[in-house]
């Protein structure tokens, strides 16, 4: 018989490590059950009304005191679109001139809307915009014609 020595460490036998599940059950009641009680003692109010200030330049274009610039789409590939003030059709020449003498003659600058078809080329819109752009006294904003 084999003699077994008592002077060696005791070393626990390691047991196979199982398949350990967590069952999440209780977590997902008590997350219902807080659900249900705050959404059962909240108040159900809407919000207050806001007071909401007036805008001071929004509005209608038409009773903006603003120069309306139109530019229409050209009518084929080879002319250039069509820029109109007051529905009359102008020339770019004809544009510079009418913008500086209505800069000119207003003290406080004025006001150009640029309202131009979807299926005007980027660059007549930027030609016309560097054109504005070189006149002093001019605050100019774009805006596109919607879909009819």
């Amino acid at each position: 018989m084999p003699v077994e020595d008592d002077d060696a460490p005791y070393q626990r036998k390691k047991r196979p490590v199982g398949d350990v599940e967590v069952d999440i059950t209780p977590m997902i009641d008590m997350t219902f059950q807080l659900l249900i009680f705050f959404m059962v003692t909240s108040t159900m109010q809407g919000n207050p009304p806001a007071e909401i200030p007036k805008s001071l330049s929004g509005g209608s274009i038409e009773t903006a005191k603003v120069l309306n610039v139109v530019i229409r789409a050209p009518i084929n590939d080879k002319t250039d679109p069509i820029v109109e003030i007051d529905k009359t059709p102008i020339t770019l020449d004809e544009l510079r001139a009418r913008l500086s003498d209505a800069a000119s003659s207003n003290l406080k600058g004025i006001d150009v809307m640029l309202m131009a078809d979807r299926s005007v080329p980027n660059r007549f819109t930027g030609e016309i915009e560097s054109l504005i752009g070189d006149i002093e006294g001019i605050t100019y904003h774009f805006a596109v014609q919607d879909r009819r």
